[in-house]
């Protein structure tokens, strides 16, 4: 029988991914600027909060300025850094650098991956404890929005090392987290036989998230955001 528990801090790790070059929007995404500071720092703030063992924060590689600034960003926090040489690939490819980072480490397979993006304006840490506590040791946490007749099971998603470790492998380009489960419910490993069960969390407002330009001039007002050229350091 599963044991059910709140994360204990040093049984979890936080992964931001914030390594998408924002082609869409035309600015780097993570550098916009909410209450003073970037959704970059304030990410690590709040993944910091939950005290867990560690933070991994995924960014792009390059030689260009976008890059240097947001490893500049980062260098005041207490996280580690995954480089990833080639965003241009998708989401996949973050996945597999912080996965890589993980296996290198040697956590344990009851390890929880918390993993995180930046442009969800409206995450909070309620969001995020409600993501970390009451977790069976099987169990898939997902953050359930989207509409009713299409809910989305997605990032934030809380998942044991374990099962990363079997499936992870599976994501390929720009394929998310859901490409995983594809709204099954249970997913029963070929080697042991484990059956992971998905457990949505309805948090509804986190469907709000920066792809577009046409969304920051949604959003802009609601969470007083500003573009990263109307920055200064």
């Amino acid at each position: 029988m599963s044991v059910i528990h709140s994360i204990h801090p040093s049984n979890l790790t936080v992964v931001i991914l914030a390594a998408g070059l924002s082609q869409r929007l035309g600015f780097a995404k993570q550098l916009i600027v909410k209450n003073h500071q970037t959704l970059l720092a304030e990410k690590i703030q709040l993944a910091r909060q939950l005290q867990p063992y560690q933070v991994l924060v995924v960014l792009p590689k390059l030689d260009n300025p976008i890059s240097k600034a947001l490893y500049n960003e980062v260098a005041p926090f207490a996280v580690t850094v995954v480089d990833n040489p080639t965003p241009q690939t998708g989401m996949a490819q973050s996945i597999q650098y912080a996965m890589t980072t993980l296996q290198q480490q040697s956590v344990s397979a009851a390890m929880r991956i918390l993993f995180l993006t930046v442009d969800q304006v409206a995450l909070t840490l309620d969001d995020l404890t409600l993501l970390s506590q009451n977790v069976e040791n099987h169990q898939l946490i997902v953050s359930e929005y989207g509409d009713n007749n299409r809910p989305i099971w997605g990032i934030p998603v809380n998942l044991p090392w374990g099962f990363l470790q079997q499936f992870g492998h599976q994501l390929q380009g720009d394929k998310g987290f859901r490409a995983l489960w594809q709204h099954q419910t249970a997913i029963v490993s070929p080697t042991d036989g484990t059956v992971y069960q998905l457990y949505p969390i309805p948090l509804p407002h986190l469907n709000q998230d920066i792809d577009t330009l046409e969304q920051f001039e949604q959003l802009k007002t609601a969470y007083q955001l500003l573009p990263p050229t109307q920055h200064s350091n």
